[in-house]
This record gives structure tokens, C-alpha cells and sequence, in this order.
């Protein structure tokens, strides 16, 4: 059943969603600055074993997988509010 504050609370999840993909982008964006080098190229060489698990730079591949579930759940909530207009 459709209601007015089901697809307000779904808004709000969305809006929240976009804050933390945005957040998390200029954070990685500022890490791949930093190091001069991209994201893809620092997780290839984690995956390598060129830095241990607790190496500092360890962070910068939890944003990423952060990051990951944050554009999983905003697409997830996307698909929501576009199900409320078939109703």
C-alpha cells in the first residue's frame, strides 16, 4: 500500500544515501590526490600484497568498499521510489 509517508521516508533514505557516496567520493578523490595515484591502482596494489592489512593506507580500502554499499543501497532505494509511481 501506498502512503504519503512511505515515499517521504524513502526520500529521506535516498537523500541520505547521496550524502554518503558524495562524502565518500571526495574523500577517496582527496587519498588518490594525496598519493597520486587512483583508487583502482592503490586496491590492485593491496590486492598484490604491496601493504599489509594494517598498514594506514588500509582505510582508504574500507571507503572504498563503503562506498560500494552506499551506491548499493541508494540504487535499492532508487528502485523503490520508482515502484511507487507504478501504483
Amino acid at each position: 500500500m501506498h502512503t504519503d509517508e512511505y515515499e517521504i521516508s524513502i526520500g529521506r533514505e535516498i537523500a541520505f544515501c547521496r550524502k554518503m557516496v558524495r562524502q565518500l567520493k571526495d574523500s577517496l578523490e582527496g587519498r588518490a590526490k594525496q598519493c597520486g595515484m587512483t583508487t583502482e591502482a592503490f586496491l590492485q596494489t593491496l590486492e598484490a600484497g604491496y601493504w599489509s592489512e594494517q598498514h594506514p593506507m588500509q582505510r582508504w580500502s574500507q571507503e572504498y568498499q563503503e562506498l560500494r554499499y552506499w551506491q548499493k543501497m541508494l540504487t535499492e532505494y532508487e528502485e523503490a521510489m520508482e515502484s511507487l509511481k507504478w501504483l
